[in-house]
Formats: structure tokens, C-alpha cells, sequence
């Protein structure tokens, strides 16, 4: 019974040890965050895309 706590318990010690993203993947991903959004707000202001979904509701009931 003790022998099996301690396999449960060490497997979820281990389970629990995940890596940290590196500095280059957390770079790389605020990159591609950032440049969706670039393209998303060139899109909006080249008048290509409509507007979010929120702001047309917002517009249609007065632009509260």
C-alpha cells in the first residue's frame, strides 16, 4: 500500500513538471499574435473586412 502512494505520488509530481516556454517561443508567439492583429486593422482601415461584430451592434442601437 505504501509502495503504491509513493508511485501515485511521483507520478504526479512528474505529471506536474512541464517546461516553461522559451524566450524564443513566447517571442514567436507574441509575434504572430501581434502581426494577425496588424493585418486585421489594416484590413478594417482599407475598408476590406467589416467592422467586429461588437462595434456594428454597438452602432446600430445609437453607439452607446
Amino acid at each position: 500500500m505504501r509502495r503504491a502512494s509513493i508511485c501515485v505520488v511521483l507520478l504526479v509530481l512528474v505529471a506536474a513538471c512541464h517546461r516553461e516556454p522559451s524566450f524564443d517561443e513566447r517571442y514567436k508567439a507574441a509575434q504572430d499574435s501581434i502581426g494577425a492583429k496588424v493585418k486585421e486593422i489594416d484590413a478594417q482601415a482599407s475598408g476590406s473586412a467589416p467592422p467586429p461584430a461588437e462595434d456594428a451592434a454597438a452602432e446600430g442601437e445609437g453607439g452607446r
